[in-house]
């Protein structure tokens, strides 16, 4: 055979394959699989997770060590390995799309990694067919495309996994390291992966007169090396001692088929239209063919797959083959055994850590597609040929479609609402993010107020996504679900217009604002707006207190607008108040009691105030409450007070001489034409 030529395994009648020709269609997948993990990086999500993982990795890349990840959704922290990851990209490019495209730069890598392992072991053929399968696959590429701690794992499992077969199938057992090194940070990436340390205890004891201890023991050192980060932050850490329970769930009961089912959807790329929602993903799949027959023969090539590895293991243990095959069994189906008996809940991107173990058994099942010229024992070489010609034939227009059904997914999430599902694309947010540096700068400015539901960062998504898109713009956090916040000074708000609550203060905003810019969302999902807001404004109380009425916290009750009816059974109420002038840390709660004539209570509304932490001197704030009100109902006043949260403690009023005197203001309504006056 020519040096420059190499045969392609899998059918009695090879074909050769020229090195230009192979690396020419090795650089098309790559281009593939590039483009579509890479391309367009705002058509993409960024929510709470991605914000707060980011806003760690840019604290690194500025020169912050991380000890620790993000919370998990139990509340314990994770390892800090994929921040350590993302703060590489940031440190050129301190921006969302800059960690978003190096996501499709690590898995493109992985995908060239993996034509590399399959062609070592399994020949061209499988090389080029897995490696066409991974390009293409519509949950491969999804958890490719945004800033997500698990969508680091392919290319460290894929280490793991190349590691052991260089370990244990070419006897070269100093890559012992490299495979432990690699499960080490596969778990600190993201704890799915714990999975990989059953399998490799399964390889260790399969393999384990190859096994060269040295290098055994200076893998889990340097795997115990890479634990330190995390370990000097337990240590520090003052509830290190509390590990919050795990809730089993529904599996707890016993068995769940879950983890088959989503093993099966990953592996297949199917119920990607779930990404559009409950109300839109019936629209998407009007736009797709029939995808059934695609999902067919996937599923049929890697059960053939895995059988012909089965197989292999059985009759030929001595040939390398087999023996790597033994090791991507392990790698395919030990984590689908370990979270099938697990009782922990399980959820698709737990099953990331097996790709693309389950293209490569495909991959050596198309391989042998030619085999089946047998059948025709006379015209064995031409229908060998027909056959690879007709396979690969068929192979492409099954990605063909994956593509297009992926392409039109992209599509319609960036142009259609998807509540409950895909968020808002990240250059929508982008958009947004530049319309407030824009009048930031160019009416400077003294602060950005982010106006959406909630107001911390660590535990609300609207603050913890803008906290980190506009982190280089002075800012604070108002619930507009609740409050409206006037800075005695210029500032522009970011104003969250979506899921508009009838509690919402937004409109408050406009009224005061002398620049309004709207960001249109998807068609039916709202805007974000941009406003400009004077110093001077500050919307007055239609009922003012004069003087007004001093807490014990220094807030000062300034007055109230007149309680008003939106439905039968709830009115709409709000206070306006002045806060202490310096930051508090303790947590302060409303409480409105509507009262009749007699005193009797008609209704009630307690919600949090403002956010003490961030008052500062000459804030103005508008609350607004919905309370009960009865229909058919005449209420006489409104008793106002605050208490601290969690204990409960009141907060009286304090007279003149600063005494504690009552435990709440009295306003009175006007149903009767009722006279304003303090209660003393």
């Amino acid at each position: 055979m020519a040096a420059d030529t190499l045969e392609l395994s899998g059918g009695p009648a090879e074909s050769r394959l020229s090195l230009p020709l192979e690396a020419g269609l090795l650089f098309l997948l790559l281009l593939i699989a590039g483009g579509l993990r890479m391309a367009a990086p705002g058509l993409t999500e960024f929510k709470a997770d991605e914000a707060r993982l980011m806003a760690l990795a840019l604290d690194m890349a500025e020169g912050q060590l991380a000890l620790r990840g993000i919370d998990s959704s139990v509340g314990f922290p994770n390892f800090p390995a994929s921040v350590w990851i993302y703060s590489i990209p940031l440190i050129f490019w301190p921006h969302p799309y800059a960690a978003t495209i190096f996501t499709g730069l690590l898995n493109t890598a992985a995908v060239a990694g993996s034509y590399w392992l399959i062609r070592r072991y399994w020949g061209i053929t499988a090389a080029l067919a897995a490696t066409l399968m991974l390009a293409v696959s519509p949950w491969a590429v999804i958890f490719s495309r945004k800033i997500w701690a698990q969508n680091l794992l392919p290319l460290f499992v894929l280490g793991w996994a190349a590691a052991a077969m260089l370990a244990f199938v070419d006897k070269r057992p100093k890559f012992i390291w490299l495979h432990l090194v690699c499960l080490a940070i596969a778990v600190q990436i993201h704890l799915a992966a714990i999975a990989l340390i059953p399998a490799t205890v399964i390889l260790l004891i399969i393999f384990w007169r190859r096994i060269w201890w040295r290098s055994l023991l200076i893998g889990l050192f340097l795997a115990a090396l890479t634990v330190i980060p995390f370990a000097v932050y337990w240590g520090q850490s003052p509830d290190r001692s509390t590990i919050p329970a795990i809730s089993a769930g529904e599996n707890a009961a016993g068995l769940s088929a879950d983890a088959v089912r989503f093993a099966t959807m990953l592996s297949l790329g199917h119920d990607i239209h779930s990404l559009a929602g409950p109300e839109a993903f019936a629209a998407y799949l009007d736009l797709l063919p029939p995808m059934a027959p695609i999902y067919w023969t996937w599923g049929l090539l890697i059960i053939s797959g895995i059988i012909i590895l089965i197989w292999g293991m059985i009759k030929q243990w001595r040939m390398p083959a087999a023996q790597a095959g033994a090791i991507l069994l392990v790698w395919l189906l030990i984590p689908v055994f370990f979270f099938l008996l697990s009782s922990l809940p399980v959820f698709l991107h737990y099953f990331i850590a097996t790709l693309p173990a389950q293209y490569i058994a495909a991959g050596i099942a198309f391989g042998r597609i030619p085999d089946l010229s047998r059948l025709w024992r006379k015209k064995q070489p031409a229908a060998a040929r027909w056959l690879r010609i007709l396979s690969w034939a068929g192979l492409v227009v099954t990605a063909f479609i994956q593509v297009w059904a992926l392409a039109a997914l992209l599509t319609f999430l960036g142009r259609t609402a998807t509540p409950g599902a895909f968020g808002v694309p990240l250059f929508m947010k982008m958009d947004a993010a530049a319309e407030v540096r824009s009048l930031f700068a160019t009416h400077q400015a003294r602060e950005l107020l982010i106006a959406g539901s909630g107001e911390s960062v660590r535990h609300d998504a609207f603050p913890a996504e803008w906290d980190t898109l506009l982190r280089d713009v002075p800012h604070r956090f108002v619930d507009v679900d609740h409050s409206a916040l006037f800075p005695d000074h210029s500032a522009v708000v970011l104003l969250d217009g979506r899921d508009v609550s009838p509690t919402w203060t937004g409109d408050i905003y406009q009224d005061a604002a002398a620049t309004i810019r709207e960001i249109p969302l998807r068609p039916g999902e709202g805007s974000y707006y941009v406003l400009l807001l004077p110093g001077a404004a500050k919307p007055q109380p239609s009922v003012q207190r004069d003087p007004p009425d001093l807490l014990a916290n220094w807030v000062h009750l300034l007055g109230y607008d007149q309680l008003q009816r939106i439905d039968d059974e709830t009115g709409l109420w709000q206070i306006h108040w002045r806060t202490a002038d310096n930051p508090d840390a303790k947590r302060y709660q409303f409480f409105n009691h509507l009262l009749d004539k007699e005193e009797n209570r008609m209704g009630q509304a307690d919600a949090a105030a403002f956010a003490p932490g961030q008052w500062t001197a000459g804030d103005r704030v508008i609350s607004r409450f919905l309370i009960p009100w009865p229909k058919n109902s005449t209420p006489e006043k409104m008793r106002v007070g605050m208490y601290r949260f969690p204990s409960l403690e009141n907060v009286p009023l304090l007279d003149a001489a600063g005494n504690p005197y009552l435990d709440a203001a009295t306003f009175f309504l006007d149903n009767h034409n009722a006279l304003e006056e303090n209660d003393s």
